[in-house]
């Protein structure tokens, strides 16, 4: 009897532990979330970006979020399509491309630039260089970005479709890694132009960059959740992201951020067009 009334007690007393532990202790026994970001931008970079978010849906969601950085974009899609990832920012040529091979995915926000829900991108050159249209491209070199990427080579060799400038008549082009890489290569004068970000752009402008052209309005990143997430934790991120109104956490992110809107599939339909026109172009020579 003294045996299991021992035992007894030691189960009252971890009960009693457990009512009176905080909430958030408990919920701190959850395995963190990891929010996974594609490779725009270098590593530590990005992290640097986006630790502000993290720190800000952790306070929202009780939850710890850890960032993650994919090794690729494509690696970034396979990712996301097969729910390996619980939350994710990605590009608008990124997403489509995912919905094309694995369906859609729960939908968190898009950003909200300058009060806006598009962003551009520009085929840019040194300020020296004799361009003034695309068209002066032709036997010149070119910088693209990843080949998933939105503004690094879907928008960029569209304009230079548009613009008379086949893939072909280029002296020569290459892909690299992000957008920071194809500024500093034009810097550099290690290709007479490339594609970029408006924003990133606008970072190298002072040291000697100048637009050639910039593209059309496209839709802007968006935030996706996995489907193995609980709906209440998905709605609870939303409505996080949605309210997110801190000008600190907003332009760590992008610098002209100024809030996140509520954002459905559709929305992008206009993507799926240009990505049906990307790929009537048919492969690159060498792809």
């Amino acid at each position: 009897m003294k045996f299991f009334s021992a035992q007894a007690v030691r189960l009252f007393l971890l009960l009693s532990f457990l009512c009176i532990l905080p909430f958030s202790q408990l919920q701190a026994a959850e395995p963190p979330l990891e929010l996974w970001i594609h490779p725009y931008l270098p590593a530590p970079e990005l992290v640097r970006r986006f630790t502000p978010l993290a720190r800000y849906l952790e306070k929202k969601t009780g939850r710890k979020i850890e960032i993650r950085i994919s090794m690729s974009y494509g690696d970034h899609r396979r990712r996301l399509g097969e729910d390996r990832a619980d939350l994710a920012f990605v590009g608008p040529f990124g997403y489509i491309q995912m919905t094309k091979h694995y369906g859609t995915k729960p939908i968190l926000a898009m950003v909200e630039g300058n009060g806006k829900t598009v962003f551009h991108g520009v085929i840019a050159v040194r300020q020296d260089a004799p361009f003034k249209t695309i068209q002066g491209l032709t036997g010149r070199s070119f910088a693209f970005g990843d080949k998933e990427s939105t503004m690094g080579t879907l928008v960029p060799r569209i304009m230079l479709q548009q613009a008379g400038v086949e893939i072909d008549r280029l002296s020569r082009y290459s892909f690299l890694r992000s957008h920071n890489d194809v500024a500093l290569a034009v810097l550099g004068g290690v290709y007479e132009a490339g594609g970029m970000k408006e924003e990133v752009f606008h970072e190298y402008a002072p040291r000697g960059l100048r637009i050639l052209s910039k593209s059309p309005p496209i839709p802007e990143h968006l935030f996706l959740a996995g489907k193995k997430l609980p709906a209440p934790l998905v709605e609870n991120l939303r409505l996080a992201l949605l309210q997110l109104k801190d000008p600190a956490v907003l332009t760590s992110i992008q610098k002209t951020a100024t809030g996140m809107a509520p954002a459905t599939d559709r929305e992008y339909d206009s993507v799926r067009q240009l990505c049906l026109t990307y790929g009537n172009l048919g492969p690159m020579p060498g792809e």
